[in-house]
């Protein structure tokens, strides 16, 4: 396998040739809050770099590239939901190109909007993604305000629902699983 070192240099590169050398920083950030909180919930902190390094690689590719990448199976939920394309894409590009832990897979694939009972490391990548401190958003300071008192579930909770209301506002309709995730997460929220 490649060392971490080896896939930054690489993320590092890609995005230097394709000029979006701010989308590098934030993945950076990315990894550097899941670090932190994978030391906090005890989770492999090696996989949860690999996952925050990778989780978007493909980025901005055309749409038409990244429908190439993805299993065909989940080709028509990304044409009704293209931001998916670049999550499902990205975990490809993990199986291709470092390997084949399943775990760091879905962190990559589910990172957008999560799912139904995630791991650990899965609502890592994804509460990192949204909270990490280049995120100077409104909505994503007061999710980092809240995660760094220890309320992860609070997190994901807030971030999602703040996605959806932001999704609604554009009069855009959010995956039926957004829903799902919001609900599961009130639930989950309650419990802590």
């Amino acid at each position: 396998m490649q060392s971490l070192d080896q896939i930054r240099k690489r993320v590092q590169d890609k995005y230097e040739k394709n000029g979006h050398l701010d989308r590098f920083t934030h993945i950076l950030g990315v990894e550097k809050m899941a670090l932190y909180l994978a030391g906090k919930y005890h989770v492999d902190p090696v996989k949860a770099q690999i996952a925050a390094l990778m989780h978007d690689y493909y980025k901005y590719e055309p749409e038409e590239e990244l429908m190439r990448l993805i299993d065909p199976a989940d080709a028509e939920e990304c044409r009704k939901f293209p931001v998916l394309l670049h999550s499902y894409a990205s975990a490809e590009a993990y199986l291709e190109m470092i390997g084949h832990d399943e775990d760091i897979y879905q962190a990559i694939r589910n990172h957008v909007f999560g799912r139904l009972q995630m791991s650990k490391l899965e609502e890592i990548i994804l509460i990192a993604d949204y909270t990490e401190e280049g995120r100077t958003y409104p909505s994503c300071i007061e999710c980092r305000k809240i995660l760094l008192e220890g309320k992860l579930y609070q997190a994901i909770y807030r971030s999602t629902l703040f996605t959806i209301e932001f999704l609604e506002k554009k009069h855009l309709i959010p995956h039926p699983l957004q829903y799902a995730v919001l609900e599961y997460y009130r639930n989950k929220e309650e419990e802590q």
